[in-house]
């Protein structure tokens, strides 16, 4: 996860002048602390808070960066906001999202592990996270297990799940495989509607249990150092318990993370990637390429299993519908895809995508539209993008402007618009007019998809709708000089 070093900015005053790369995260910083503020009715105040916020995160991180001459002070900047998160919401809400976005950074990571590095397709994690959730819910519901044992058992079940799940990995790729996890995501919630079970693990109806308090001294710092916005004790009292309960999935979210880091870099890791690249040429090399997949798979569910441990802390609610397989299975996919596979600065981008991206859209758009029809809009269309114009993803998206100086990248933006033809140019004019008066006669999201549609042609499209034109073009305006049309080139095939 470690930043390059901007070579440009290691003298003068340039040091302190953000970098094209910092701009960007900057810029992300305000929409994420301005979405923060979810509980400000005044949009001014909370405008200015998150610029506030921003301008104390660039005094603090350049005085960083001009010590170690890179862009690691970002992971520390990214540190003291998750830590704040709890003070700088405007309600519980939002720190509830932010929660949320820990159970799905550790169900991302693990799912990372075997697509992106392992290259083996698996579209049933969502089966593993349920099968997690519904363990504790029963054996702390129905069987008075404390709740740390039975996290314990159900996250080592949930990995020997997991493990025998990848066995058919060994006899089948692609989508043959991508269709076996995928029966296992569509079996689950039948499984559990049976009647045989309804009477442990309540059905449709599901479990439901009292959420977790914190211990009496750390709940009356929470209290103390409420935000303004909870005005009485009820308000303060739900503060605290949400705060406790943050703070508990981001400790996991953080060990996850540092874990799943230093296993990309070990041995495994390395045997995971060989076993992508080539089945062939790492058996050649003495890798054992059924062990390493079942591995893969067994780590993978392991991270599953803390997802669903913790995805039972947050909201000590399990149901059939909780774990269906767009929410769980489809969409982390997706934005693992989005954020950058086989990586773990990807994996944490897709979590934070997956719940901050549609919401923030609902915002800024202030769009009348259900969230969760809007969520698959959005993200449909993101992946399309990503796939054809950014295969690295938002992570090697932003490595790569890492890469250049506001010198570089002046030069190569020049170099860039001089290449393409005058046509290409209007038909970006074009695209532009189109996506506007579709965004004020007809709506946000149809000049969104409008936009999608205009990014994802390819380049010759792009040239050859005006192609006709610029031949006719051409035509006047050798007439109108007095020039000679040049002689049409004779077929092939001539005698």
């Amino acid at each position: 996860m470690r930043f390059e070093a901007t070579g440009s900015y290691r003298h003068g005053y340039e040091r302190f002048v953000p970098a094209p790369v910092e701009m960007v995260l900057l810029a992300a910083l305000f929409i994420f602390c301005w979405k923060l503020y979810g509980g400000i009715n005044n949009s001014a105040v909370a405008g200015m808070s998150s610029v506030v916020i921003v301008a104390i995160a660039w005094v603090l991180g350049m005085a960083i960066r001009v010590a170690t001459n890179d862009l690691r002070w970002w992971l520390l900047i990214g540190f003291g906001l998750a830590v704040l998160a709890p003070f700088l919401a405007g309600n519980n809400y939002q720190v509830g999202i932010m929660a949320q976005v820990c159970v799905f950074t550790m169900m991302i990571l693990g799912l990372n592990i075997v697509v992106g590095y392992t290259g083996q397709i698996s579209i049933g994690h969502g089966a593993l996270v349920g099968i997690s959730a519904y363990f504790i819910a029963v054996l702390t519901h129905y069987s008075g297990w404390p709740m740390w044992p039975a996290i314990i058992v159900a996250v080592f079940i949930t990995t020997a799940f997991g493990a025998l799940l990848g066995i058919p990995a060994l006899r089948l790729a692609g989508p043959y495989l991508a269709i076996a996890t995928l029966a296992v995501a569509l079996i689950f919630p039948l499984v559990v509607k049976l009647d045989q079970f309804q009477k442990y693990d309540g059905g449709n109806s599901g479990i439901r249990e009292e959420r977790i308090t914190p211990p009496s001294g750390l709940d009356s710092l929470f209290k103390n150092n409420a935000p303004a916005t909870y005005k009485n004790e009820f308000a303060k009292s739900q503060f605290s318990q949400q705060t406790y309960i943050y703070y508990i999935l981001l400790a996991a979210a953080i060990i996850g993370t540092w874990g799943a880091w230093n296993l990309t870099r070990s041995r495994f890791g390395r045997a995971f990637v060989a076993v992508r690249d080539s089945e062939v040429a790492a058996t050649a090399m003495g890798i054992n390429t059924a062990l390493y997949k079942v591995m893969a798979f067994g780590i993978s569910a392991f991270y599953a299993g803390i997802a669903g441990a913790l995805f039972w802390v947050e909201i000590s609610f399990v149901s059939t519908e909780s774990f269906d397989l767009f929410n769980l299975s489809i969409y982390p996919l997706a934005y693992m895809v989005i954020g950058g596979l086989a990586t773990i600065g990807g994996s944490l981008l897709g979590a934070f995508g997956y719940l901050w991206v549609p919401q923030t859209v609902l915002k800024i758009a202030t769009i009348d539209q259900g969230f969760g029809d809007l969520q698959g809009a959005i993200t449909g269309l993101l992946l399309v993008v990503f796939m054809t114009r950014l295969p690295q993803g938002v992570w090697g998206w932003v490595l790569g402007v890492n890469r250049y100086s506001w010198r570089a990248l002046s030069a190569d933006t020049r170099a860039l618009a001089a290449r393409p033809q005058p046509t290409f140019w209007a038909f970006v004019a074009a695209a532009i007019v189109i996506v506007i008066l579709t965004g004020a006669f007809i709506g946000s999201v149809w000049s969104l998809f409008a936009a999608g549609l205009f990014i994802v042609a390819p380049t010759s499209a792009w040239t050859s709708v005006f192609a006709p034109f610029r031949r006719a073009t051409t035509s006047l305006l050798r007439r109108a000089r007095g020039r000679p049309r040049p002689p049409e080139s004779a077929p092939a095939d001539a005698g």
